[in-house]
């Protein structure tokens, strides 16, 4: 059954039209087939609701022209059905492969937290704050492929005749069975490979060409402008902590500290003042509330913070509270004014 046809929207006619060809193939498509062609129809009728309902009938006088426009266009709408549903039936029986990869799911991390899922092979997904993680339901073909925008950590299922492969704008991580982790937040021009056990192959996106294998403990950092990396070891507990809720900084530099607060706590982080960037922090924080955490910045470093109050919004929403960090002597003259 069609259940995608919106009741009312169209006539009895129509909705019979559409059924009928819709039986034609159907009954050759087994479950999983056709809750592929369900979904994608049911965009595809969506997208025409949404359509026809861009500019608000204001007129109910309209001339004679606009109305035999509106129902020539309405025809090519229910016209379009049957076609799009003929196509979509190709696509999935194989002769169009790009079809079988469509990603139906989009899993996103809420901002302020942190979530684990696992997915249909079996693999274990840790979503840090504010990502997102594109996949199909159902894996077909030679690989497993995911899109990730954000930071995850993976625990890949073991296949070694369908590796693993994550995503990025600018780098993908190739895996079989393999335990590691992804940092490819869009507004950072580094994207960060941590390797735990097992090995992953990571090529660049662009040019599809290898980058480097690598081995369990290290670090790729890619840099998405340079089109360059670098490789460290010893830091696979600071990179990976964040999934068991721990934040951690190893001789991190204030800005980068900066933005994981920004990511941790949902709020925006404001440095005043560029020499104070270069400050490093080394710290282990687990349950601290976010002025615990700015408190004991303050000691290490001449740095002092002022936290604004969250306003509400004329739409009825709050916004982020903002955190101003940056030499005491400004930010006592911020906290006067």
């Amino acid at each position: 059954m069609i259940f995608w046809i919106k009741e009312g929207s169209l006539s009895t006619y129509e909705t019979g039209l559409i059924q009928e060809v819709w039986n034609e193939f159907e009954p050759e498509a087994g479950p999983v087939e056709r809750i592929k062609y369900n979904r994608v129809l049911d965009r595809i009728h969506h997208q025409i609701n949404i359509n026809q309902n861009i500019h608000p009938f204001i007129n109910q006088k309209a001339s004679a022209r606009h109305r035999i426009i509106s129902i020539f266009t309405r025809a090519a709408a229910i016209l379009l059905i049957p076609v799009l549903t003929i196509l979509i039936y190709i696509s999935f029986s194989g002769k169009n492969q790009y079809a079988k990869n469509i990603n139906d799911f989009e899993v996103q991390a809420p901002a302020g937290s942190k979530m684990k899922f696992e997915l249909g092979d079996g693999t274990k997904v840790w979503l840090n704050h504010g990502s997102k993680l594109r996949y199909p339901y159902h894996f077909e073909g030679k690989d497993r492929k995911v899109f990730l925008t954000g930071e995850a950590y993976f625990e890949v299922s073991h296949n070694k005749d369908m590796p693993f492969i994550v995503g990025t704008n600018s780098i993908e991580v190739k895996a079989t069975g393999t335990a590691f982790n992804v940092s490819a937040y869009p507004e950072d021009n580094i994207i960060e490979t941590t390797l735990v056990e097992g090995q992953v192959i990571l090529y660049d996106s662009d040019s599809k060409s290898e980058i480097k294998v690598l081995s369990p403990n290290e670090s790729l950092n890619f840099h998405t402008q340079r089109r360059n990396y670098t490789v460290e070891t010893g830091n696979k507990a600071k990179n990976t902590s964040w999934k068991d809720g721990l934040l951690v900084f190893r001789n991190d530099p204030l800005e980068d500290v900066a933005k994981k607060l920004a990511r941790w706590y949902n709020v925006n982080v404001e440095i005043t003042n560029e020499k104070i960037k270069k400050f490093t922090y080394t710290a282990t924080f687990t349950d601290e509330t976010l002025a615990q955490v700015l408190e004991l910045m303050t000691i290490p470093t001449p740095v002092c913070y002022k936290l604004t109050e969250i306003k509400k919004l004329p739409d009825g929403s709050f916004s982020k509270q903002k955190v101003i960090i940056g030499p005491k002597n400004i930010i006592k003259r911020l906290s006067n004014n």
